[in-house]
């Protein structure tokens, strides 16, 4: 089972590959597609092997435990999650009793062992990358051997109503119609906020451009796809695999638009603008980058091995090949919140002024267990959740650590409803005809006041949007993972 607002469900998918020759029938369940799931259930009734749920950290949690909760009620079978959530919070899971096993990292093998042995009957708490709890003692194995995903079967597609999948987002139409796709596993970097050097190090598995063309081929025709959004953690890790794969989607005319993610120092040391440009014919639209700070400081302490500079050369370079930015930004790092938040404000009003059709992510940092920048959070008095309960309401409220010096979300509404809007020139033209006159007055006004304030770092002390915000209402922003979108722009054809 798995829930996720917006994204293909591959976790499934790779995961049925697996036990596919099995003597089993294998039920795929996606709450958003199959509401009705609670009819699945009872069909299985006195026959059911057992139930998995795969989660991230995130609102999916909520589901998957209603859904567990409902497996032991109605069949009694165990309940096994794997995914990030379990990976980062096995703990967590098993003293809660919702899931009465756990799978960390690398999925694949540790489930095909736990199926295969509870189908013979066997004892299961050997699994290397199993955790399950035994008198009351949570008991988590080491991690499976990590293997190449390339060495599993191919997944199948087809058993995903792809289309069905698609009109769930709400302003999808013939003329655009966008999925997510996996191309790549890992990542080459070791970012200290990020634990997936936990169970994959700095390796990173890309498939076979053969099997990416043929799966693009098949969601063009199954479901009239015309933009794919690589979800890959570094989709640009490998010039080869990069050029190679624009050469193929160019020939097989598919004629897709396409954006992913990469690390902004790699990219513009291996990336020439020869290969920029076959980028863009291949389809490219959009990059995004984990541009993380405005603050040096904080690129180093997070090992991110690339310069402030370099976050906004990026901006000019993908500008020039008319590829739009997406900007990945996390404000508040324990170390100096006050300066960094200012910092990465400033960046992101610089490369603004760059580009004023850059779109930006920002979210506040959050500790995440096992990684190495926890130790320092843990140092200045963070303290995790124990309960999963602590964890959703923290996820689900705005950002506090003991290391805040003031009200960072109200300093924030300033630049994402005033100082980001009106830096740029055309903005009045968003507004009705009956109050362009008036907008772009202040529109022109305003202007190279904001950029005056962007271009010497004059952050603070923000009178104008506190005089603008009296006479109108702020938008109202809902957030998870206190994450915000600045400037949300379509992907250019």
């Amino acid at each position: 089972m798995e829930s996720n607002e917006s994204g293909f469900p591959w976790a499934l998918l790779y995961l049925e590959r697996m036990i596919r020759h099995l003597d089993v029938e294998v039920l795929l369940i996606d709450e958003r597609l199959n509401k009705d799931y609670i009819e699945i259930i009872n069909s299985t009734k006195g026959r059911l092997l057992f139930a998995g749920v795969s989660s991230i950290v995130g609102y999916q949690i909520v589901g998957g435990i209603k859904f567990s909760e409902n497996i032991k009620m109605i069949t009694g079978a165990p309940v096994i999650w794997g995914g990030w959530f379990p990976t980062v919070f096995p703990e967590m899971i098993l003293q809660d009793g919702y899931a009465d096993y756990v799978c960390i990292g690398q999925g694949e093998i540790p489930f095909l062992s736990f199926t295969e042995k509870l189908i013979a009957g066997e004892e299961i708490t050997a699994i290397a990358g199993i955790g399950y709890k035994k008198n009351g003692t949570v008991i988590i194995n080491p991690l499976s051997k990590l293997v190449d995903p390339d060495k599993f079967p191919r997944i199948n597609l087809s058993l995903i109503n792809i289309n069905q999948l698609i009109e769930l987002h709400e302003n999808t139409n013939n003329a655009f119609r966008d999925i997510d796709y996996l191309a790549s596993t890992g990542c080459p970097h070791n970012c200290s906020f990020c634990n997936m050097t936990i169970y994959i190090g700095s390796r990173w598995f890309p498939k076979k451009i053969s099997e990416i063309i043929d799966d693009l081929k098949y969601l063009r025709e199954e479901a009239s796809i015309t933009h794919i959004s690589f979800w890959d953690d570094n989709f640009f890790a490998s010039k080869k695999f990069v050029l190679d794969f624009c050469n193929e989607l160019i020939l097989s005319g598919l004629k897709m638009t396409w954006d992913a993610e990469t690390h902004v120092g790699f990219f513009l040391k291996t990336y020439t603008d020869e290969d920029i440009q076959l980028m863009y014919k291949s389809g490219c639209r959009r990059i995004k980058v984990g541009a993380e700070s405005g603050d040096q400081e904080v690129l180093d302490l997070v090992n991110k091995r690339n310069q402030v500079k370099e976050n906004l050369q990026i901006v000019k370079v993908l500008k020039k090949h008319n590829i739009r930015i997406r900007y990945l930004t996390m404000l508040c790092f324990p170390n100096n919140p006050d300066r960094d938040f200012w910092l990465t404000l400033n960046m992101i009003g610089k490369a603004l002024i760059i580009d004023q059709n850059l779109a930006a992510i920002i979210t506040f940092y959050k500790p995440i267990p096992k990684t190495p920048l926890y130790k320092l959070c843990e140092e200045k008095g963070f303290v995790s959740p124990s309960t999963t309960k602590e964890l959703i309401t923290s996820l689900s409220n705005k950002s506090t650590a003991p290391w805040y010096k003031r009200d960072y979300h109200k300093e924030l509404d300033n630049y994402l409803n005033f100082y980001f809007l009106f830096l740029n020139p055309r903005y009045y033209k968003t507004f009705p005809l009956k109050y362009k006159p008036f907008i772009f007055i202040l529109n022109m006004f305003l202007f190279p006041l904001i950029y005056f304030r962007f271009k010497f770092n004059l952050m603070k002390f923000p009178i104008e949007a506190k005089l603008f915000k009296r006479v109108t209402k702020s938008r109202k922003e809902i957030m998870f993972f206190d994450t915000i979108s600045v400037n949300k722009s379509r992907i250019l054809k």
